[in-house]
């Protein structure tokens, strides 16, 4: 005779997240491309089939962030449209399971992986730089900190970004300290919450 508890346990037991949107009233903004989508009510929508509480949600958020707004305004996008997307596009498309917007207000800024970091002028006013717990991080120790999941050594980080081995260890020195935390496998982790990996 089969054990009726355990058979019932052995269906649920695979765990894992799903982005928010697919099952839940939340909402999950990312881009693939030149393109940003939200999955809202289990649907994958572009901004052309945003409902409109999303987007007043969104217009909302942004009066709350006027550096934000002029940044936009800065970088010659006039329209509402495309404000909105550009918004979302540089504070919220990582896709990643924590909703982006819970309730219909959006959530604190995540970090995004653009490739115009470092070149951006308006970065850190549009989009988010990357907090740690004790200070922000600069592009290299972010470069740094993307290779560690790679299983590299310090030299072959160092031959990697044409640095010398003595500051690949002072980028890790500050990674330490500005994360809080002592060790590679640490940092990784720390790099997975972040999207970087």
């Amino acid at each position: 005779m089969r054990n009726k508890e355990l058979i019932s346990r052995m269906k649920t037991c695979v765990s894992g997240k799903l982005p928010a949107g697919i099952i839940d009233q939340n909402v999950e903004f990312f881009a693939k491309g030149e393109s940003v989508f939200a999955i809202v009510q289990s649907q994958m929508l572009p901004p052309t089939e945003w409902p409109a509480w999303l987007k007043d949600s969104i217009l909302e958020d942004m009066q709350k962030h006027p550096s934000a707004v002029q940044a936009l305004v800065d970088a010659d996008f006039v329209t509402e449209e495309e404000m909105i997307v550009q918004y979302i596009k540089c504070r919220y498309s990582a896709l990643d399971n924590q909703p982006d917007m819970i309730q219909g207000r959006l959530q604190d800024t995540e970090y995004v992986d653009c490739n115009l970091r470092g070149s951006c002028p308006y970065e850190g006013r549009l989009c988010e730089l990357l907090a740690a717990k004790y200070g922000i991080l600069t592009p290299r120790e972010i470069q740094v900190l993307k290779l560690i999941p790679e299983g590299l050594l310090d030299k072959e980080i160092a031959d990697t970004m044409g640095i010398s081995v003595l500051t690949v260890g002072v980028y890790m020195k500050n990674l330490r300290e500005k994360t809080g935390y002592k060790n590679k496998a640490e940092l990784v982790r720390f790099a997975f919450e972040k999207n970087l990996i």
